[in-house]
């Protein structure tokens, strides 16, 4: 038994053919799909969407630095030995005393990070024992431990110092250069110009007070701790994010930047760190360990420049659509309308053989095969 081929169905060659299908609601359905694309890639995409920005998240420095007030408040709630005028606290009240900012201030010399005291515990502590036998620990010495508050610690100033860098489009500025804002707790941007404190406006360091900052991340020192309701905040510490946002895609100008910042609380965080001083031999020391607001700065945003790889990367990406609404509508025209029939034979065309005459056979709505012949002159 022989097997015959046909070289012409082996090696056949799909081509793309054009069919004009005079059918409105084809057309219309088709336009339809076109304008949406259209209107999808160049106004959403491209304009709303800024798809011809390259964007980057930029990088920064943050210097800060604490100062006491002038004045600082007196009858205070927290402080066991001031006079309260009939104030309870809901918590146990210790001694205060009042510290300046260098007293306060610790651990000192840190990068995008800034911690200041609210309670220590001091004690005098002594090794009655040589260093080379592993069993010798300091002890306290009797009655040398005791908890103290930080008077009036809300009242500090802080200033933030700010930088920001993006590679790709040179873009270097400080924060004083800049407009920016911080937000509130119900998510709006806010500026600060009162009282010698300042946020976000241009020409002016950003300073706030610690009591600030705290409101601004819904945080209060007299409020419980998250770890030990029984005690405070102000007891235990407190762990914030402060997120520096930048931004120059918040409008059609790429040369108008902001910056916004942002408190965000760490949930069921203390802060707490021991500070060590050396009295007249490594075997007699103070111990402070130091409770407080650990404040860590996190630089982000998203800063744009124009770049034309980007923007035709864009408009290609949305171009598949188009096959997508053609192929729509096609399906549409040769499986579901009653004339499928007609617009399926027409839309595909299988020719005889090169080596006989052309002909092409066309099914009409009816069922019926016709036959043309010298296809080549229709």
């Amino acid at each position: 038994m022989g097997f015959s081929f046909d070289w012409d169905d082996i090696f056949q060659y799909s081509t793309v053919k054009i069919v004009r299908i005079r059918d409105r609601r084809l057309g219309i359905l088709h336009l339809s799909f076109l304008v949406g694309i259209v209107a999808y890639i160049v106004v959403y995409s491209a304009i709303i969407k800024k798809g011809y920005l390259f964007t980057e998240v930029p990088i920064g420095s943050v210097r800060t630095s604490l100062k006491g007030p002038n004045t600082f408040a007196s009858n205070l709630t927290y402080c066991s030995n001031q006079q309260h005028n009939g104030s309870t606290y809901p918590f146990t009240p210790l001694e205060c005393n009042y510290w300046d900012e260098q007293l306060a201030l610790f651990p000192v010399g840190q990068d995008s990070t800034f911690t200041c005291t609210t309670r220590v515990r001091l004690s005098k502590q002594e090794a009655n024992c040589n260093f080379t036998d592993p069993t010798c620990k300091f002890v306290d010495e009797p009655g040398s431990a005791k908890n103290i508050y930080i008077a009036d610690i809300e009242s500090f100033t802080i200033l933030i110092d700010h930088t920001m860098y993006a590679s790709s489009s040179g873009s270097q500025f400080n924060a004083v250069d800049l407009h920016g804002y911080i937000l509130n707790q119900d998510g709006d941007e806010v500026q600060i110009d009162a009282n010698g404190t300042s946020i976000g406006v241009s020409g002016k360091p950003d300073i706030m007070t610690i009591g600030q900052l705290l409101s601004f991340g819904g945080v209060s020192l007299d409020q419980a701790s998250p770890v030990d309701s029984n005690v405070s905040i102000r007891y235990d510490g407190v762990v914030l994010f402060v997120f520096i946002t930048y931004s120059n895609t918040y409008t059609y100008s790429t040369s108008d930047f902001k910056y916004v910042y942002s408190v965000q609380q760490i949930a069921n965080t203390i802060y707490d760190v021991p500070e060590t001083i050396i009295l007249e031999s490594i075997h007699s020391r103070l111990l402070y360990k130091r409770h407080g607001i650990r404040v860590i700065f996190i630089q982000t945003g998203t800063i744009g420049s124009f770049h034309f790889q980007t923007l035709l990367l864009t408009l290609v990406s949305g171009l598949g659509l188009l096959a997508v609404a053609t192929t729509v509508v096609d399906q549409l025209a040769i499986r579901l309308l009653p004339q499928r029939k007609s617009y399926s034979s027409l839309k595909f065309q299988v020719t005889e053989s090169m080596s006989n005459p052309m002909k092409k056979r066309i099914t009409t709505d009816e069922g019926e095969d016709v036959l043309y012949t010298r296809i080549e002159g229709l």
